[in-house]
């Protein structure tokens, strides 16, 4: 395929938003990994999801090295550069657009409009003596679209080259076949349009205004150094306006009935549809003037300018009033003596996969779509249905996550089974105090049933904790020694509230649920304390042999070890209240 490599996606940037596959005209998004990447086979290089991922991580190619190194060839460098240019340039006109090119190293800068002006007039030529419908085929994505996807609308392409094609073939024919020509434009696909086998060598290489922008800016070149000058060439005329909706009537200079009943100019993804539909059921428009982009060129995805659309139309209807004495039709008609106009188009459909309902629904029922109620086609996966979805997934353009409800209904399942299994008990209430939610260790521990749920939540235990919470009193409780001496359960316990829900959620872990464990501490420091007299009695035997001895009473011993033994009793706390170890 001609177009491989056009668009590709920037995996860094990439966030699965599938905002991609929203607006891909012919779905030519492949998700995979979570990635969503370009299926060069399906695209028509529209370059829609360059224009509208949010992340930036769809990106064109670029051809600029290839145009550096052409520049440094002893070649004659000729810029066929788009009537697009003084929307996307303004703030270079009077001449000195022309002049930075010439300061990059091209040799010559020309106009493309001059080929516009060519097709424009080929195409007058076939409506006039041709009575059916034909599509202009200016616009290469249009093309693509319906070699691709509808192949049966070929006969109504109208079989002419684009503008790029014309201008490059009529340059080389003027200035040599080694002359080295660089289109620069709006649109992406034009990279694809130019390597086409039955257009190849027409021109050597394509940029687009966000490439030669980039350019301007390394070349470090300043605009008050520029000395104003012309373009090379023929001067266009009425085909400067191509890029705006009816610009190839108006540079046909089709009469005014035609333009009222038998034209019509259609711009953008939904009216093309529209286009081919009509033609399909039957038409009496004669020409259909079709360009992909709404608004037309002015919107192409690499135009890169960031004024609004009226503005941009504003300036190109400007610049061609502007145009002093423009040549004659007779001018063009024989600049274009010996350049080759036409062109066959080659089908080259698409494989559409087909899939039997068994097939489908099956898939269906894998992403939780069990009954047709349960389809929402709400097309947050990217596509217009939960079927389109299914078939996408078959042929391996899509992966179940993409499915958010479905997703959300297995996160809250898992959720849902970690909860259940988990040894810590769990308990919800709600904004009265009452019994929500709990689960089965919650139930284990506390000895209730389902007939819980709805109660006050101090028929179990003291409220108070969870009441400061509900409150705002505090935040949270983290980690609070409870014990519950009705139910034998001492643990830590844990209370917070639910993000943006007057529910409060209450965890208690570490639970020890036994009396012989709630006394275990209790009999330790008993023990202790037991052994500790043993250990005075001894040692106040032993005292009072050495005193004797000494001469000395044992009175200050008997104090001291008297407080150690009313100390170590003080520091005993009763068992009910600390938690043993489980």
């Amino acid at each position: 395929m001609p177009n491989l490599g056009v668009v590709t996606t920037n995996k860094a940037r990439c966030r699965d938003c599938y905002r991609c596959v929203r607006v891909c005209p012919v779905k030519a998004i492949r998700i995979s990994d979570g990635q969503a990447q370009v299926y060069r086979e399906r695209c028509i290089v529209c370059g829609t999801c360059v224009r509208e991922c949010p992340q930036k991580a769809k990106q064109v190619r670029s051809d600029l090295s290839l145009v550096k190194e052409l520049r440094a060839g002893h070649c004659l460098l000729i810029a066929s550069v788009a009537p697009s240019y003084v929307a996307a340039f303004p703030n270079l006109g009077g001449g000195l657009f022309p002049a930075f090119l010439k300061r990059l190293g091209f040799d010559m800068v020309t106009e493309t409009a001059v080929g516009a002006e060519m097709v424009a007039a080929a195409t007058a030529r076939l409506v006039a003596d041709e009575p059916e419908s034909h599509i202009a085929s200016a616009c290469p994505v249009i093309v693509s679209l319906i070699a691709q996807y509808y192949p049966w609308a070929i006969e109504k392409l109208a079989p002419l080259v684009s503008p790029m094609i014309a201008h490059g073939r009529y340059l080389k024919r003027i200035y040599g076949e080694d002359a080295q020509v660089v289109f620069i434009g709006p649109c992406p696909a034009k990279k694809a349009e130019a390597e086409e086998p039955d257009v190849l060598g027409a021109v050597d290489a394509v940029l687009t205004f966000n490439e030669l922008r980039l350019w301007m800016e390394e070349s470090g070149i300043r605009k008050d150094t520029l000395r104003s000058c012309v373009f090379d060439d023929i001067p266009a005329a009425s085909a400067r306006l191509f890029p705006l909706e009816g610009g190839l009537a108006r540079a046909a200079s089709m009469a005014p009935d035609m333009l009222r009943q038998d034209f019509a100019a259609v711009s953008g993804c939904d009216e093309v549809h529209e286009m081919l539909k009509t033609l399909k059921d039957g038409s009496t428009i004669r020409l259909f003037e079709a360009l992909f982009c709404p608004s037309g060129c002015i919107n192409g995805a690499s135009f890169g300018d960031g004024r609004d659309i009226y503005h941009r139309k504003n300036r190109i209807l400007q610049h061609e009033k502007r145009s002093p004495h423009p040549p004659s039709v007779e001018t063009f008609l024989q600049a274009s003596s010996g350049v080759e106009l036409g062109r066959t188009i080659i089908p080259r459909p698409v494989e559409q996969p087909q899939y039997t309902p068994e097939e489908v629904r099956a898939v269906l029922i894998r992403i939780g779509k069990r009954t047709e109620e349960d389809e929402l086609n709400c097309g947050a996966c990217g596509y217009h249905s939960c079927k389109d979805n299914a078939i996408a997934l078959l042929s391996g353009m899509a992966e179940d996550a993409m499915c958010i409800p479905w997703m959300r209904k297995l996160a809250e399942r898992k959720a849902d089974q970690i909860i259940d299994a988990s040894p810590n008990a769990i308990v919800i209430i709600d904004e009265g105090l009452r019994v929500y939610e709990f689960n089965p260790a919650f139930a284990q521990i506390f000895s209730c049933t389902p007939g819980l749920v709805g109660k006050p939540l101090s028929c179990i235990m003291d409220p108070e904790d969870f009441e400061k919470v509900l409150a705002r009193a505090v935040d949270r409780v983290t980690n609070k020694l409870v014990s519950y001496p009705n139910y034998h359960v001492s643990g830590s316990l844990n209370v917070y509230r639910l993000e943006d829900e007057d529910l409060v959620v209450g965890i208690i872990s570490n639970v020890n649920k036994s009396t012989e464990g709630l006394n275990r501490l209790d009999q330790i420091r008993a023990e202790t304390l037991a052994n500790a007299e043993q250990v005075i009695g001894k040692q106040m035997l032993m005292a009072q042999e050495i005193a004797s001895i000494l001469g000395e009473t044992t009175s200050e011993t008997r104090v001291l070890l008297r407080k150690l033994t009313e100390l170590m009793k003080e520091s005993d706390t009763p068992a009910a209240d600390v938690p043993t170890e489980p």
